[in-house]
């Protein structure tokens, strides 16, 4: 059945006059020299209530309200919406594929989107993630499809990103539509989550949910230094 679904998205993508030549994700290359920052770039990041929900494909992380963490992009401000994780890794960075990736998507006044991926590999003295421990922690109620719980105040700040490098392109949703004209903003920096954090996913969504690397076909990719001088 989940084959069918995406096999209608995409015709329906199609139909609508979409091209499907801009689609995400994509294999990010290493050797591109950074461009300077000059306010193209910047994240803020700030606690909130948040619902988390098992919706069969990957857990969603939605702010139930009072949230002001937001994306500017060359003056655009863009709300963060909600967040969900993808392991392995969707993008890839010169052909490495990270054990999980989690994607924090937002949406400007007339609901254009952009988002923020974060990579995260295994660390090396299997300390947890702060951050996921505050969403996984609640994992032992979410036993099908349609569970979910509140956190009563999420905040995605302790990740402490380095927003020093950042690539950016245009592509698509990496879920059915696939709708394209998404502003993708793919941290360098990778962050870390310990092995046991790395079960408790797989004991919620037991299948990867990885959509296979895309086709640049001609676009360009843009690696900026996030955070000026």
């Amino acid at each position: 059945m989940k084959f069918l679904a995406c096999v209608a998205a995409i015709v329906a993508t199609i139909a609508s006059g979409q091209t499907l030549n801009g689609q995400s994700p994509i294999d990010l290359p290493v050797n591109i020299k950074a461009q300077p920052n000059n306010g193209k770039f910047a994240v803020d990041f700030n606690k909130a209530p948040a619902v988390v929900l098992h919706d069969d494909h990957t857990v969603k992380v939605t702010w139930s309200a009072g949230l002001d963490s937001h994306l500017t992009l060359n003056g655009n401000v863009y709300k963060s919406v909600q967040l969900h994780p993808h392991s392995p890794s969707e993008h890839t960075l010169g052909g490495k594929q990270y054990p999980f990736e989690v994607h924090f998507v937002h949406a400007d006044k007339n609901k254009n989107l952009a988002v923020v991926g974060i990579f995260f590999d295994l660390d090396p003295q299997n300390k947890p993630n702060k951050f996921l421990d505050q969403v996984f922690r609640g994992f032992s109620q979410l036993h099908n499809p349609g569970d979910s719980y509140n956190i009563t105040n999420l905040n995605p700040g302790s990740l402490d990103v380095d927003e020093s490098n950042v690539y950016r392109y245009s592509g698509s949703l990496t879920t059915p539509p696939y709708t394209e004209g998404v502003e993708w903003n793919v941290l360098q920096e990778v962050q870390t989550l310990s092995k046991e954090q790395l079960t408790a996913w797989f004991n919620v969504i037991h299948h990867p949910n990885a959509r296979p690397v895309q086709a640049l076909n001609g676009r360009s990719v843009t690696l900026i230094q996030a955070a000026d001088d």
